[in-house]
């Protein structure tokens, strides 16, 4: 009986810590964010879609994390995502006041280059997405490129942020697996530049996210001006169910795994971050406000009202991916490398 007691009273003395730590960690997270300003850096110039999605629904984050804090954006492209990346795994605040957007390859870069590159994409705290996106060689129909074929025998100029983004990456690698005739044109300040580059008639088209010009560029579908030769992903896209998928086109089982795990990219393409340094209690009030956000139909409501693709992305789809990328065996990019004719 004596023991029965004792056990009890220990059993209480635990749910009792429990019950008084729970609310106290709450209350230290929204504490620490109230009167804030969490800053959310887009790995890319402004004008693009990453910058779009984040400024729709930064008041969304704002109204479900605890304390209420300002989201602000940050744009800060260049090499491909890198130095976003960079500044986040090694110079931002750890402390769970900056949070970013990446280009979806931005990871799988990570393992594609030999210098430049400052951080591992599976240590980031991934938060959730807006969307899985996916991406697609998209032409100008006065390009005079009607298939893939076509582009194996006609030059066609793609515009590009930089060599480790996949506007140069997938391209070089079609070349070098299928035999196009891409010609990659590198130095352009995010998508934003590449679709004024277009406009220009500086080059004809890109390999990016499909669904980003559908709201900063609607004239180009209004006016039935491009053309899609073939999709970088894992499934068709619903717009053209019959465009040939990348990685269904190649026979080398090598070629395939490595356009397999650049299809997958598509669940990070507009998905949120945090540095490895952020407090897990943190971490978990971010991914908590960005589910409710995310989830939040005023939300898809916005997206849909602005033409923009919407299909939220759990985090842990998103930590599993770069999870993949991490461990992804090395010939793979020893291959692509090779490919690409990259030191």
């Amino acid at each position: 009986m004596i023991i029965r007691k004792i056990v009890t009273g220990a059993a209480g003395m635990i749910l009792l810590s429990a019950a008084i730590t729970a609310p106290s960690m709450a209350d230290a997270v929204s504490d620490f964010y109230t009167g804030k300003q969490i800053t959310i850096v887009v790995a890319a110039g402004p004008g693009g879609g990453h910058t779009q999605y984040s400024q729709l629904l930064a008041p969304f984050f704002k109204k479900y994390m605890p304390g209420s804090p300002t989201f602000v954006t940050q744009n800060m492209g260049g090499a491909g995502g890198t130095k976003a990346a960079n500044f986040l795994y090694n110079s931002a605040a750890q402390d769970g006041s900056v949070v970013g957007i990446l280009l979806s390859d931005t990871p799988f870069a990570s393992r594609l280059r030999t210098t430049g590159v400052k951080y591992k994409p599976e240590r980031f705290h991934y938060l959730g997405g807006a969307d899985d996106t996916q991406s697609a060689f998209v032409i100008m129909k006065s390009a005079g490129v009607k298939t893939l074929e076509d582009a194996k025998t006609k030059q066609v100029l793609m515009g590009s942020s930089g060599k480790g983004s996949q506007t140069y990456v997938v391209p070089a690698l079609a070349n070098a697996m299928l035999g196009t005739k891409f010609k990659v044109i590198t130095g352009y300040r995010g998508m934003g530049g590449i679709y004024l580059a277009m406009d220009r008639g500086e080059v004809s088209g890109f390999q990016s996210v499909y669904s980003s010009p559908k709201s900063l560029r609607p004239q180009w579908f209004e006016q039935n001006k491009l053309v899609v030769l073939a999709a970088n992903a894992l499934t068709p896209i619903a717009d053209h169910p019959n465009v040939p998928l990348l990685k269904d086109l190649v026979s080398d089982p090598m070629d395939k795994k490595i356009l397999e795990l650049i299809g997958g990219n598509g669940t990070l393409g507009r998905g949120w971050l945090a540095p490895p340094g952020a407090p897990a209690d943190r971490v978990a009030a971010l991914r908590s406000a960005f589910k409710k956000a995310l989830n939040d139909p005023a939300a898809e409501a916005a997206a849909t009202q602005r033409r923009m693709s919407y299909a939220p992305v759990k985090w842990q789809d998103m930590q599993a991916h770069a999870k993949r990328i991490g461990a992804a065996e090395d010939t793979l990019f020893v291959r692509v490398r090779k490919l690409l004719k990259a030191k």
